[in-house]
């Protein structure tokens, strides 16, 4: 990645609260161009918040927060940005859409919800589905699909749109370990083949670390901002996590603590 760029989210000195409760207490976070930066942190370490934040979904408190070198409240272009939740795989088995018309959702900002997909975006779609290796299934009922599939065709939806950015909110709930390991394979190749910036929310730290190339250890503050190399060679976890954690590192099916 280059490192002159500029940052395609630069938070600077973050404080939110809800109502009494501390969230997030002076969060300065930069991700460049290319990264593939994972965000791990415990249950209430204001993660979700943080996020909410870059997607503007949320008005800083104190602090400021950049999108592609514009403040987030003047910010517009957000097709560039692409998000994929960890609710986005709870669909019930009988919602009437198909793969197709699922990720053609993605482009309901660029086209307007009343108009008809032209050639260019049906190309589109067909496209982004192919990029996660499941263009075969488009006519499927979305409801049929296993939980690793349906998750390659929410990122299919986030991709429509061509986005620079894609955040993804704890996206392997719910999700086999075997499919787990195919859709970070997935997001892998998206980083280094396309180029595309990711931020990744995620527990698992031990299979994050053989995908990232940044790790941010969150808990109210920012406990630790560094490259994967950095993250691993640091003994003491614990501090840079906040709390007490266990560093497991998964190679090929194995674990080793």
């Amino acid at each position: 990645m280059d490192r002159t760029q500029k940052p395609v989210i630069d938070i600077q000195h973050i404080t939110y609260r809800y109502e009494r409760s501390p969230v997030l207490d002076d969060v300065s976070l930069t991700v460049q161009p290319g990264t593939f930066l994972g965000l791990v942190g415990p249950n209430g370490s204001g993660k979700s918040t943080l996020i909410r934040l870059m997607l503007g979904l949320l008005k800083p408190q104190m602090g400021d927060v950049r999108l592609f070198d514009t403040e987030v409240r003047k910010f517009s272009n957000w097709g560039k940005i692409g998000y994929v939740s960890q609710k986005a795989n709870r669909f019930n088995a009988g919602f009437p859409a198909t793969v197709f018309e699922v990720v053609s959702m993605g482009l309901f900002g660029p086209v307007g919800l009343c108009r008809f997909l032209g050639k260019k975006e049906r190309t589109r779609v067909h496209e982004a589905l192919d990029t996660v290796g499941m263009k075969a299934y488009a006519k499927q009922p979305i409801g049929r699909l296993s939980g690793g599939q349906q998750q390659r065709v929410f990122i299919a939806r986030a991709l429509v749109s061509n986005p620079e950015l894609l955040i993804l909110d704890e996206p392997t709930v719910g999700v086999d370990a075997n499919a787990a390991q195919r859709f970070y394979d997935l997001l892998a190749a998206l980083n280094q083949q396309h180029g595309l910036t990711l931020i990744l929310v995620s527990h698992d730290v031990g299979t994050m670390t053989r995908y990232v190339s940044d790790i941010a250890c969150l808990n109210q503050r920012l406990h630790f901002h560094g490259s994967k190399s950095e993250f691993e060679e640091n003994p003491d976890f614990s501090a840079l996590y906040g709390h007490e954690v266990q560093h497991v590192v998964h190679e090929h099916g194995e674990l080793t603590q």
